[in-house]
C-alpha cells in the first residue's frame, strides 16, 4: 500500500488486492484531508480483501473465494484494522 499527497488537498491511498468499498468509506472518514482518493488493484491483485463487516458475513468475498487462490485460509478478522492502521501511519509520514 502507498499514501501519496498531491498538493495540499489530495491524498491518494493505493491498496493491493480487490478491497471492498468499506475501505474507501472508512478511509475517507478517518483521513482528515480535503480529498481522499482510495484505489484498489494497485501493485498486486492477489484476492478479495474483506472488511470486518464482510468477513463476519462470510460468503464468497468474506472467505469462500480463498479456496480458489493461493491463500491457505481466509483473511484474519484483524485485516481491516491492520490495513487502516498502516494507512494512517503512512499518512503521518507524508505531512
Amino acid at each position: 500500500m502507498q499514501v501519496l499527497r498531491i498538493g495540499n488537498d489530495l491524498t491518494w491511498v493505493t491498496l493491493g488486492g480487490e478491497v471492498v468499498v468499506d475501505y474507501s468509506l472508512r478511509l475517507k472518514q478517518d483521513v482528515k484531508d480535503p480529498i481522499v482518493w482510495v484505489s484498489g488493484y494497485t501493485n498486486d491483485v492477489m484476492a478479495y480483501i474483506p472488511s470486518l463487516r464482510i468477513w463476519q458475513e462470510g460468503g464468497y468475498e468474506g472467505g469462500g473465494a480463498m479456496i480458489y487462490g493461493t491463500h491457505p485460509t481466509r483473511w484474519s478478522d484483524k485485516t481491516e484494522e491492520h490495513i487502516v492502521g498502516t494507512v494512517m501511519a503512512l499518512r503521518k509520514v507524508v505531512e
